[in-house]
C-alpha cells in the first residue's frame, strides 16, 4: 500500500465526528457508493466522509454536485488507463475531507 494511502487510512481510523447538513440546505441527489469493504475504509470513516461532503453540497469526489468526469468518474484517468480508490483520490485532491472528519 502506497503511504499516502496507508496516512489516509491511519487518519480516517481517528473519525469521531461527523457533520450534518444544515436544516436550510437543500438534500443534495443521492450519489452511488461503495461499500465500506469495497472502498477499503470502516462503515463509521466512509460515514464521516460522506456527511462532510453532503454537508458542504459537495459530491462523492468532493466536486459541486452535478460536476461531470470523462468516463463518469474522476477514479479512472482514460489517457493513462491507470484508476485510483476513492480514498487515494480524496487524499490527493481533497485532503480538507480529512481534515474536515477531525483527522
Amino acid at each position: 500500500m502506497r503511504p499516502l494511502a496507508l496516512s489516509a487510512l491511519l487518519l480516517l481510523a481517528a473519525c469521531q465526528q461527523t457533520r450534518a447538513p444544515s436544516p436550510a440546505a437543500s438534500p443534495p441527489a443521492p450519489v452511488p457508493q461503495p461499500t465500506a469493504a469495497a472502498s477499503g475504509w470502516t462503515a463509521a470513516q466512509q460515514a464521516c466522509v460522506d456527511a462532510f461532503l453532503a454537508g458542504r453540497g459537495l459530491d462523492a469526489y468532493g466536486s459541486p454536485h452535478g460536476t461531470m468526469y470523462p468516463g463518469g468518474t474522476p477514479l479512472f484517468d482514460e489517457t493513462t488507463g491507470r484508476s485510483v480508490t476513492r480514498q487515494d483520490y480524496l487524499a490527493q485532491h481533497h485532503a480538507d475531507v480529512l481534515h474536515g472528519c477531525g483527522l
